[in-house]
């Protein structure tokens, strides 16, 4: 029986619904969840089905079965009833993605609280400070990555209090953080394993005291990721003033390449890297030594309208 039958069979009766709990489970991290104020959505992978919850929990459920549309009588249930129910059947507890772009009429965390991980939080641009902090406090033990499209708290206390965490990886879109008076001191305090950032203002020179902090490890220890885009050229002598870097040969270049710890680059020709599907050229690679003997890339190049610079610490 497919999924999209077991769900419909576990709205029949109590007992249908109790005996639908034994029929089936999906893989760990294959739900995405959708909060938006006028709906929420359900998307669960293996079974290519989207299910679909209007607002105040209308009369019928849209669903999307691999690519038809259907629709369900309601059966009663509330949207957060409807959540629970599907999380129930799946025996899901862990959630590949959940997409925050609004308050819906439910406690969206009291239908989370029986998932034991979040793989990734997205806070979205219109998601609403409340929600949003809320959300980062609730999940943050349980979550792996957010992606912070604004960042929701009102003071740098707050915002400290978070950055320090043990949030394994954290990135930051179209937010200059200058409501938190964000620094280079706050990128040295950063216990993220991996970190982007994007529009935060960052000079060169900032980033090349950042890269001589680690490696004299006065900086962040966890880190093995960090991506920063930036409005400014890229000047080599000023982005690697004493490092003591090392330009990436032909042959260092495609080893870099092949190593699946560092997915931002996909391809390497002719002396720069090339990446087809965010349409990003990268020119250049340069190793720095840490003063422990850990080795780290510096790389860096060119999106359509920014400047990217990536550190990458070797495995």
């Amino acid at each position: 029986m497919y999924l999209f039958f077991r769900i419909a069979f576990s709205i029949i009766s109590k007992r249908t619904n109790n005996l639908s709990k034994c029929l089936y489970q999906v893989p760990p991290c294959s739900i995405n969840l959708q909060v938006n104020p006028f709906f929420s959505e359900i998307r669960i992978f293996p079974a290519n089905l989207i299910l679909h919850f209007e607002e105040n929990a209308s009369e019928t459920v849209g669903l999307l079965h691999h690519f038809q549309p259907v629709k369900w009588k309601n059966a009663g249930l509330s949207t957060k009833q409807w959540i629970q129910r599907v999380l129930a059947v799946t025996k899901c507890s862990s959630l590949n993605e959940v997409l925050l772009f609004g308050k819906h009429d439910y406690d969206v965390f009291s239908v989370l609280n029986i998932v034991s991980k979040v793989c990734c939080l997205y806070i979205m641009p219109h998601c609403c400070n409340a929600l949003a902090k809320e959300a980062v406090e609730v999940l943050s033990p349980v979550t792996s990555s957010i992606t912070l499209f604004k960042v929701p708290f009102s003071n740098r206390e707050e915002f400290q209090i978070f950055w320090m965490g043990n949030v394994e990886c954290l990135s930051i879109y179209n937010d200059d953080l200058s409501s938190v008076q964000f620094s280079l001191n706050d990128l040295l305090a950063s216990n993220a394993v991996k970190l982007e950032l994007t529009d935060v203002p960052m000079s060169l020179r900032d980033l090349n005291r950042f890269f001589s902090c680690w490696l004299n490890r006065t900086s962040n220890h966890r880190l093995e990721h960090l991506s920063v885009k930036l409005l400014e050229d890229i000047n080599e002598d000023v982005l690697l003033e004493r490092l003591g870097a090392t330009r990436f040969t032909e042959q260092r270049a495609r080893e870099y390449q092949s190593t699946k710890t560092f997915p931002k680059f996909r391809k390497f020709t002719g002396g720069f890297f090339r990446s087809s599907n965010t349409f990003t050229e990268f020119i250049g690679g340069f190793d720095v030594r840490r003063i422990d003997g850990k080795l780290a890339a510096i790389t860096f190049g060119n999106t359509l309208t920014k400047k990217l610079i990536n550190f990458d610490v070797w495995p």
